[in-house]
């Protein structure tokens, strides 16, 4: 069975041409072309899917270490 591009957008809650987009840069896996359209491999697409996980509310994200070299820069001088 496989999913449209439409069916995956209704459920990350996206356009469906973001969902294209994402297929053609293959950040969503299980993605093929069936003539002119795009068709997701609906196995593939629940693995990864359930491979998703919400971010951990407490969870503070380390600071870019291109943010981190400028401020100490600034800092140095």
């Amino acid at each position: 069975m496989s999913l449209t591009p439409a069916d995956v957008a209704v459920d990350l809650r996206r356009t469906p041409a973001t969902i294209v987009r994402r297929l053609r840069a293959g950040l969503i896996p299980g993605g093929f072309r069936d003539g002119i359209n795009w068709r997701i491999d609906e196995t593939l697409y629940a693995a990864w899917r359930e491979g998703l996980k919400p971010a951990d509310p407490n969870r503070i994200e380390p600071r870019s270490t291109r943010g981190t070299a400028a401020l100490n820069r600034r800092r140095a001088a």
